[in-house]
């Protein structure tokens, strides 16, 4: 899909404000509030915006933890990927994965209640996927920047 400079601009202003009335973004696009309903709606109906979420502030619902977590797998045993994928997709303590290059092969990005809740899940995950050959977690102490804004 070939995206206007409006569309860009929509693009920008739902992803820093998702709360953003018609009319705000009318007007900071430039364009008619039924206009600018339509590129919105072209936008969600395209799956260029694929859902609308929200950043909860992690410290003020129950003081979590956040954890990075690389995977190295077996390199033999690809038959089993199904099984990891679909454990990752079901963990809602999985906030993010990517399969990646470099030194591992997945880098994960978990929010745990406590590191106690955490190394329960750690061995679920181990238990549950025999082709992790290890992991290594860095706790996260600070968040600099938090964001799920594409650049556009």
């Amino acid at each position: 899909m070939e995206l206007s400079n409006s569309d860009r601009a929509v693009l920008r202003l739902v992803q820093r404000d998702a709360d953003i009335t018609i009319a705000e973004l009318a007007e900071q696009i430039g364009v008619s509030p039924s206009a600018a309903q339509r590129k919105l709606q072209r936008l969600k109906e395209t799956r260029v915006i694929q859902r609308t979420v929200a950043l909860v502030d992690t410290k003020r619902v129950g003081g979590s933890v956040t954890l990075l977590v690389e995977l190295e797998l077996e390199r033999d045993r690809p038959e089993l990927l199904p099984g990891l994928h679909d454990w990752i997709s079901r963990t809602p303590e999985v906030q993010q994965a990517w399969c990646l290059t470099g030194r591992g092969d997945y880098t994960l990005v978990v929010v745990a209640g406590s590191v106690e809740h955490f190394d329960e899940l750690a061995s679920d995950m181990m238990t549950s996927n025999p082709n992790i050959r290890k992991f290594t977690t860095s706790v996260v102490l600070k968040h600099i920047k938090r964001s799920l804004e594409i650049p556009v």
